[in-house]
């Protein structure tokens, strides 16, 4: 990920990067790649400007390999970008040992913004 386009940085998942905009009010650039087809995913957020993602059908998988423990370890390797939300399925399908739901990008920018979005700032 690149944040205001000068610091290149990586996230824990698909979420944590769509927060990072947001809590630091800067625009970044997402690069990932679907883990079933190895398709990019590009997606660009600007606080002042909205946001734009590659492909139009790209998603966001959320979900968990287990209910215990901390979050990096049971819902951060599943949260993930992939191409369309039938390669989500897909992905799902051959890894029965995770469950989850696909939530669009729209949506996912939400969750992220809600998440991380007030994180630094002072009471």
């Amino acid at each position: 990920m690149l944040i205001d386009g000068k610091h290149r940085v990586e996230a824990m998942c698909a979420i944590d990067a769509l927060g990072i905009s947001p809590m630091l009010g800067l625009p970044i650039e997402i690069n990932s790649h679907d883990p079933l087809t190895g398709a990019e995913i590009w997606v660009r957020l600007d606080p002042g400007d909205g946001a734009w993602w590659e492909p139009k059908t790209a998603v966001v998988l959320t979900g968990a390999t287990c209910c215990d423990g901390p979050s990096f370890r049971s819902c951060c390797d599943v949260l993930n970008f992939l191409q369309s939300a039938e390669t989500a399925e897909q992905y799902l399908t051959n890894t029965p040992e995770l469950t989850g739901f696909t939530i669009s990008i729209p949506d996912a920018i939400a969750v992220g913004r809600t998440v991380f979005g007030d994180i630094l700032k002072e009471d």
